[in-house]
């Protein structure tokens, strides 16, 4: 995807089972992530199971660690990115949006969602349509189907 002019940034929230970030960075390398921002404390890093169960996607998604997304997502957004939240808050669903060329998609903790710092850097919180609104996806789950739909979309961009 880094011939074409789209961009697409994972920002994760508190992710703590490596099985999830490693799925995370496997699909990520899949569909053309072109980084990944996780927060230095209360989040798994990159483990050796992390690096198992991503089967290459450490070596083909630059993964960045900090101490807060604030600053990082100020220079996407100079940069032209919109930040997206996948929140069970949400009202638009991601088959409502029509996604920009450079997108951000921020991902809550396996248990929590989304810390509410990180909920205010987003410009809009969009769900993932499901029947029971009892349960939730698997962060790894969610990340793969919200990157898919942004696949699917960012073909328009492609010339």
């Amino acid at each position: 995807l880094d011939s074409f002019r789209t961009s697409t940034i994972l920002l994760l929230d508190g992710i703590e089972d490596p099985h999830n970030l490693g799925a995370i960075l496997r699909t990520g390398w899949l569909m053309g992530v072109n980084g990944l921002l996780i927060p230095e404390d209360r989040a798994v890093g990159l483990t050796p199971t992390v690096h198992k169960v991503a089967c290459g996607g450490v070596e083909h998604v630059p993964v960045e660690e900090t101490t807060r997304f604030q600053g990082s997502v100020e220079t996407l957004k100079e940069k032209g990115y919109w930040v997206f939240g996948l929140s069970h808050k949400a009202k638009k669903t991601i088959f409502d949006l029509e996604l920009p060329e450079k997108v951000v998609w921020a991902v809550g903790a396996e248990d929590k969602g989304l810390r509410v710092p990180t909920e205010k850097l987003c410009d809009e919180l969009v769900a993932i349509p499901q029947l029971s609104a009892a349960a939730s996806y698997n962060a790894s789950v969610a990340t793969a189907i919200a990157l898919t739909e942004t696949f699917r979309q960012h073909r328009r961009f492609r010339s």
